[in-house]
């Protein structure tokens, strides 16, 4: 996951900018509007702050918009247009999900399969995604596989179905838990720079997008955490995020533990065998310069590891990667792209 930093900013301490006693406010130097705005919103939490002379953004507008994209694309919403076309329902699709449909099959391509949106059956059954999980069971190996050959037989893409009246419905059940949190980030940042910011930060979940600097000059920062089981959120570092988007992906927190060996397995699943991917990375983090892409690509680099994903990088100038592995004495690694080419 990734952090913001800049912390000393941040809740009622970060605040107290806005709140100029009267009787300094004479002395007090014309500041950049500001809108700060932090919460819960699709199962996590978001930060969101901007500037801009002309910015007519609000917090009230930040809770709109992230309400309308749980409307559309939330997948623990069984009332979500995501939810409906996933239970074989048609909807009449808001721009929201429309895109994010759009996107799904643009990704799928950009990751030759690697992220497959047709793999939700899978998904589902191994507990990564919405309903009971069944694998791994307690039967052991010979019968895991037989239930995942079995659920990946159902597995095919096949694109959304329009209708003459408007009407969209999905011949197979998708699931973009591997780009939404992205692709709303980059919503969110889309609509503030409709409503007049100048620079601004948006995280969602861990997935970061930032442009512009804040008005004293400096970039927004935000950490890349240990990828430690423990839940302790210790950084392995720091960078600067300007105009670009960031997001990380691994399997150090979400994971499924086999009752029988006690294996865990990771929620990146490879599409080819149904299985969690066998990978020699800790974590992914993807920046480049939309935050769908990097949320998405940073999942493919889970499954397909180290080696693989480097040769990526050197196809892919406009994209750079923080990979952290283990070695084999079990000491914390990092391949860090940017000072890498």
């Amino acid at each position: 996951m990734t952090l913001e930093v800049n912390l000393p900013e941040k809740g009622a301490l970060g605040r107290l900018f806005l709140a100029c006693a009267a009787a300094l406010a004479a002395s007090c130097a014309p500041e950049t509007p500001e809108l700060f705005a932090e919460g819960e919103a699709q199962g996590t939490t978001f930060v969101v702050r901007a500037y801009g002379d002309s910015l007519e953004a609000t917090q009230d507008d930040i809770a709109r918009w992230l309400a309308a994209y749980n409307r559309a694309a939330s997948a623990w919403d069984p009332q979500s247009e995501l939810s409906v076309l996933n239970a074989g329902g048609e909807v009449q699709p808001s721009a929201i999900i429309t895109d994010l449909l759009l996107v799904a099959e643009a990704l799928r391509t950009a990751t030759d399969s690697v992220v497959e949106p047709a793999l939700e059956p899978v998904l589902q059954a191994w507990g990564f995604s919405v309903g009971g999980n069944l694998l791994p069971t307690a039967e052991g190996p010979a019968r895991d596989s037989a239930i995942v050959d079995s659920l990946l037989a159902r597995v095919r893409w096949e694109a959304p179905i329009r209708a003459d009246h408007g009407g969209l419905r999905l011949p197979r059940p998708l699931n973009v838990n591997a780009f939404a949190q992205g692709h709303s980030v980059d919503l969110l940042v889309d609509s503030l720079r409709a409503h007049g910011a100048t620079a601004a930060f948006v995280e969602v979940g861990g997935e970061v997008r930032a442009f512009g600097r804040k008005p004293n000059g400096d970039a927004f920062t935000v950490g890349i955490e240990k990828p430690l089981t423990s839940g302790d959120r210790n950084l392995q570092l720091t960078l600067e995020l300007e105009d670009r988007a960031l997001a990380t992906s691994g399997n150090y927190r979400k994971f499924q533990t086999d009752p029988v060996t006690g294996e865990k397995y990771g929620h990146s699943l490879n599409p080819q065998t149904g299985w969690p991917a066998r990978t020699d990375l800790l974590s992914a983090t993807l920046i480049g310069p939309t935050c769908v892409e990097a949320d998405a690509f940073a999942t493919m680099s889970m499954i397909q590891g180290l080696e693989a994903t480097k040769d990526w990088l050197a196809q892919h100038p406009e994209w750079d990667a923080i990979l952290i592995y283990s070695d084999p004495q079990g000491a914390f690694k990092v391949f860090d792209s940017r000072s890498s080419y």
